[in-house]
């Protein structure tokens, strides 16, 4: 898509919203893209997390707030274009 500020990454990360999940399609600097049974709306604001496992530094978990930027339909489900307004990124204790 023209105009777009960031290089875009392919990725089926799973995501965590507030009350439901997501499939994420691709990812940049600036925002992400994923598939949802989630009612979100334009304009809206809303939070999820993404887990990432097998890392060398150990598991570490992203909180995300984003904006929703555009929604279309896809199939039985949302494709939902955001744009980040922040990530924080937490280290997951080991179990022992």
């Amino acid at each position: 898509m023209a105009g777009r500020r960031d290089e875009r990454f392919v990725s089926d990360q799973r995501i965590k919203l507030d009350h439901s999940q997501g499939q994420m399609r691709n990812v940049s600097a600036s925002g992400v893209y994923f598939l949802t049974d989630a009612d979100l709306k334009p304009g809206e604001s809303f939070r999820f997390m993404l887990d990432f496992s097998g890392l060398q530094a150990g598991a570490i978990s992203a909180r995300c707030e984003a904006r929703v930027v555009r929604v279309e339909p896809q199939g039985t489900l949302k494709g939902v274009g955001a744009a980040f307004d922040s990530i924080e990124f937490l280290r997951i204790p080991e179990s022992s």
